[in-house]
């Protein structure tokens, strides 16, 4: 490989590891959410930065958060089930009532969705990165490789977006 030459943009990762944390999650989500089977799930991961201004220096520390996401189509349930990174321990479930969001955007350059809530709801929302992650990652898990299960996210997400377009709701560009 020469000084100039292209790294491969292919994306290295175990497909055994992959199937083998698909499946870890899938466990947890189940002992976390009653029905827990009825739900297609993948993996989401949230960051959140908090710069401070120091006497001699600055500093910015960035905190991770991951997450079993699961939704059903055919109530338009969301659940968030927070994990630990080597999927060992996990938190309680939290719905999220779609009918709080009015705003449903997904950036594809970083494989990020953002579900903005309504006013008055307390929080502006939910930033979730939503892409797959190679064996030599820094952040979030190894070997979560996700296209297909992105994929029926999305399609369940723009389902949401026309509900939202129909009540009345400006919705942001939509692009896959």
């Amino acid at each position: 490989m020469g000084m100039f030459s292209k790294k491969s943009k292919e994306l290295v990762y175990d497909a055994a590891q992959c199937a083998a944390k698909k499946k870890r999650m899938r466990e947890m989500f189940n002992e976390a959410v009653e029905d827990g089977d009825d739900y297609e799930i993948l993996h989401a991961t949230q960051t959140s930065s908090k710069f401070e201004r120091g006497f001699v220096f600055d500093t910015t520390t960035t905190s991770f958060y991951y997450y079993i996401l699961g939704y059903r189509a055919d109530f338009g349930k969301v659940v968030m089930v927070q994990t630990d990174r080597e999927l060992t321990r996990h938190s309680e479930a939290v719905f999220i009532d779609m009918y709080s969001v009015d705003g449903i955007s997904y950036n594809p350059k970083y494989s990020q969705v953002c579900l903005k809530y309504k006013k008055g709801c307390g929080t502006y929302g939910e930033i979730l990165n939503i892409g797959d992650s190679g064996s030599k990652t820094m952040y979030g898990i190894a070997d979560m490789v996700q296209k297909e299960e992105r994929e029926k996210f999305l399609d369940f997400l723009e389902e949401e977006r026309s509900r939202l377009l129909s009540e009345g709701y400006k919705q942001e560009k939509w692009k896959r």
